[in-house]
């Protein structure tokens, strides 16, 4: 069943407490223009899952989020503004970068996950002790004396990062929150061993040429 919330919510349709900076008149929460006189509203303060017109979910489906960023960038594509007054072509940039924010983070697992305890006010917290297999990696990793060592390691740590964020989506579906907690913690360490492969791998390259 496709998540994807229909475009009429973005064009001011449902009446809401706010109002057009230009008209004065009642607009929607979402509204991306003002349907009393079509001006470019202000980038609200909503969630990403409204700001792309998807439902509030932690599963995302990535063809319906593809395509509401696509389509909403076109609507808010600077060219369009060109011609317009200061107050709108601001609102418009402002409208485009708060949407690129909302895209770059749901389309990620770990940042969606992150923004998902965030939205139910749960509090990431920093581990206590490492996590033993990004541990046993690390000194994989500083022991590593040539390249294809470097890839067993990130090969590794990306098959870890594949488990991880299958076991971090199972552990919010069910909202148990502590263990999402520490799969993220875990997740975060695992990302770092691969950055920590890419360096130490050019690394060893450069110096055996």
């Amino acid at each position: 069943m496709s998540n994807v919330i229909g475009m009429k919510e973005f064009t001011g349709t449902a009446i809401g407490g706010l109002h057009c900076w230009l008209c004065q008149k009642q607009v929607s929460t979402r509204a991306l223009f003002c349907h009393h006189c079509g001006t470019i509203q202000p980038a609200r303060d909503i969630d990403h899952f409204a700001r792309l017109g998807l439902e509030r979910r932690i599963d995302i489906e990535m063809e319906p989020l593809e395509h509401q960023y696509a389509a909403l960038c076109r609507t808010l594509d600077p060219q369009r503004f060109i011609i317009r007054g200061m107050g709108e072509r601001g609102h418009a940039a402002k409208q485009l970068e708060a949407l690129s924010e909302a895209y770059d983070t749901l389309r990620d697992p770990l940042r969606r996950s992150r923004y998902w305890l965030g939205l139910h006010e749960k509090e990431f917290e920093e581990a206590a002790a490492s996590n033993p297999m990004v541990v046993e990696l690390q000194q994989d990793l500083e022991s590593a004396a040539d390249p294809a060592q470097c890839d067993r390691v990130a090969q590794k740590a990306g098959q870890a990062m594949e488990t991880g964020i299958m076991g971090l989506m199972q552990a919010l579906r069910g909202e148990n929150w502590k263990q999402a907690n520490t799969t993220l913690i875990e997740l975060d360490g695992l990302e770092t061993i691969l950055g920590a492969v890419r360096a130490r791998r050019a690394e060893l390259t450069v110096g055996r040429k």
